[in-house]
């Protein structure tokens, strides 16, 4: 069987030309939507970058001003171990008199009583005592109760130069015992400034005996 078209030419290339732009127009619509989807994507990934940024730039910011905040108290940390320093040096370098006072108390004789003790850095220690001197004390070998101060403070860590200056003999009052009174100067030891470069402590000038 023969089939015949009896449509004329222009009207079959019109029908081929519309079916092709149908085809054209299907294939433009799938390639809009891909396109438009791979956008979509890429847009919503680019949202998540810079929602992302803006964090870290938040924190960024947040931890900046923290910083801020907390080297107002590192400078006065700093200014305080300044004045800290400054202040164990210069006591560095004084005498310990509370130490010094305790330890004459300890070392001082039960028969030896304290008149007066003054001092200062400089010139030291000068003690004033007085002891009784019984005269059942036998052998009496004069002025046992200076000799036992004398040796007691020369063997304290934080006096030197243990002198006696004087020491007298005298009746007491209406009784056949003596009292004795005496006077005594020390030097006193300064601990030696610390050393910042090294662990290793100085040790301190060793006491000088009694002369």
């Amino acid at each position: 069987m023969i089939r015949i078209n009896l449509l004329p030419r222009e009207i079959i290339e019109k029908r081929k030309f519309e079916r092709l732009i149908t085809f054209v127009a299907l294939g433009g619509l799938v390639v809009f939507l891909v396109v438009a989807a791979v956008w979509g994507v890429m847009a919503w990934q680019v949202a998540g970058r810079n929602s992302l940024l803006q964090a870290e730039q938040d924190t960024a910011v947040t931890l900046r001003n923290s910083a801020e905040a907390l080297k107002v108290f590192e400078d006065k940390e700093g200014a305080l171990e300044s004045r800290l320093s400054i202040a164990r040096e210069a006591l560095a370098k004084r005498a310990d008199w509370g130490r010094i006072v305790n330890e004459f108390s300890l070392v001082l004789p039960s028969d030896v009583w304290l008149d007066s003790l003054s001092g200062d850095e400089e010139s030291g220690l000068t003690i004033d005592c007085s002891a009784l001197d019984s005269v059942t004390d036998v052998p009496d070998f004069g002025h046992k109760a200076v000799a036992k101060t004398l040796v007691r403070l020369a063997d304290l860590e934080l006096v030197d130069e243990v002198w006696l200056v004087s020491s007298t003999k005298s009746a007491y009052e209406d009784t056949e015992d003596y009292v004795i009174t005496f006077s005594i100067t020390t030097g006193v030891v300064r601990p030696a400034a610390p050393d910042t470069t090294t662990n290793s402590s100085e040790p301190a000038p060793p006491s000088q005996s009694a002369q």
